[in-house]
């Protein structure tokens, strides 16, 4: 295994569609548990192919869970410290409205609130090419939903309002990740 290098915006194979997956092989199974161990090495919770250069509708999630304190009410919840493996991925419903700060591995140090849906219900296929189906909530469905608008080619500021997404071009500018060419991406 091997830690991937993780592409930073404004990578235009960040706003490229993904292909379907039609070969199921040690070569894929491979590239899964390079994407696991760089979502690792980068304290991320979900990972698409394509923020390490490769334009597959492939991601990888982990949610850990961890309770603050004591007092803490949060739950945890059965997809808390599982791998999921999420090929070719299609959410079939969305139900409510939730509002999360989002991050992003290719977007460092950027976080702000982002208005998904609270539930999805998504199918798709394993390492092995076998078909799944998985109905996620709260945190696990935030991050399905900004990890599969990834394999679309929709990075999460494009799901902000205009203000927004205008700061968090700003903050891009401010760490010197734009060239003066590419200002108008």
């Amino acid at each position: 295994m091997s830690i991937l290098k993780v592409v930073e915006w404004p990578a235009k194979v960040l706003e490229t569609p993904a292909e379907t997956v039609t070969k199921f092989d040690d070569s894929l199974r491979a590239f899964v548990n390079d994407m696991f161990e760089t979502m690792f090495a980068s304290k991320g919770i979900g990972l698409a192919a394509n923020q390490v250069g490769d334009l597959r509708r492939v991601i990888t999630i982990e949610i850990p869970y961890a309770k603050e304190d004591a007092e803490s009410e949060a739950t945890k919840m059965w997809w808390h410290d599982k791998r999921f493996t999420f090929i070719n991925p299609i959410i079939v419903k969305k139900s409510g409205r939730i509002s999360w700060q989002e991050g992003c591995l290719s977007f460092p140090e950027v976080y702000d609130f982002v208005d998904r849906s609270a539930e999805v219900w998504i199918k798709a296929q394993d390492e092995f090419g076998k078909d799944f189906e998985v109905h996620a909530t709260d945190l696990f469905a935030v991050c399905l939903q900004h990890e599969i608008d990834h394999i679309d080619g929709v990075v999460f500021f494009k799901r902000m309002s205009r203000l927004k997404a205008e700061r968090v071009r700003n903050k891009m500018l401010k760490r010197g990740k734009l060239d003066v060419d590419e200002k108008n991406v």
